[in-house]
């Protein structure tokens, strides 16, 4: 059984198709998301330490995990994008490291 002349379109469908399997082989492979410690609330020794450090070290995570040693990086990002937050909306003149 013959294939039918697609014309002028049979090599762009093929180009397509060699281009679209090159980007999936391209693409980078994330990580899945794991959980390695158990959510539980900041303290107020824990909230204490952390404006300590942001004082300290502004916006180095890696500095403030190790100075506050009870919460990993991610935890202390999201907590001070929280506290962030709440501290412009409060629009109290509290210390806020720059971006």
């Amino acid at each position: 059984m013959a294939l039918p002349d697609l014309g002028p379109f049979a090599n762009t469908a093929m180009a397509a198709s060699t281009v679209s399997s090159l980007e999936d082989s391209n693409k980078k492979i994330r990580k899945p998301y794991t959980i390695t410690k158990s959510r539980e609330s900041w303290t107020d020794p824990e909230h204490d330490k952390f404006l300590e450090a942001l004082q300290l070290f502004d916006r180095d995570w890696k500095k403030i995990e190790a100075f506050i040693s009870s919460k990993t990086v991610i935890q202390i990002r999201s907590h001070a994008q929280k506290y962030f937050l709440k501290v412009q909306k409060n629009g109290t003149s509290e210390h806020l490291p720059p971006p």
